[in-house]
């Protein structure tokens, strides 16, 4: 359990810096409809609130695991596939844009 613990802590910090390089290099938005205002707003409370909060909200869904074991572990198991998803999209994304992109490169 404690595996699941720290691959989710780790893929939202990958989600973190893979939203910010997309979000200032290529344009894109943030996908999270709750997180997409934030982004607008301030882009210093955005990184808080995903890079500090989300995670001291993984940690505490994984302390609860002790009280109500079933749904802490069911918790921590979409947090882990949900963000393990919204990263592939991303890259999944990213790697379109690139080979468009370089496909219209100019030829030397």
């Amino acid at each position: 359990m404690r595996f699941v613990l720290f691959l989710a802590v780790v893929v939202n910090s990958l989600d973190l810096f893979v939203t910010s390089v997309g979000i200032h290099w290529f344009g894109n938005r943030e996908g999270n409809p709750l997180l997409a205002p934030v982004v607008r707003q301030s882009w210093p409370a955005f990184v808080l609130l995903k890079g500090v909060l989300v995670p001291l909200l993984i940690v505490q869904l994984y302390r609860y695991r002790r009280e109500t074991p079933v749904l802490a572990t069911a918790g921590m198991g979409i947090v882990t596939i949900a963000l393990t998803a919204a990263l592939g999209a991303w890259l999944g994304w990213m790697a379109g844009v690139i080979t468009v992109g370089v496909g219209h490169m100019p030829r030397f």
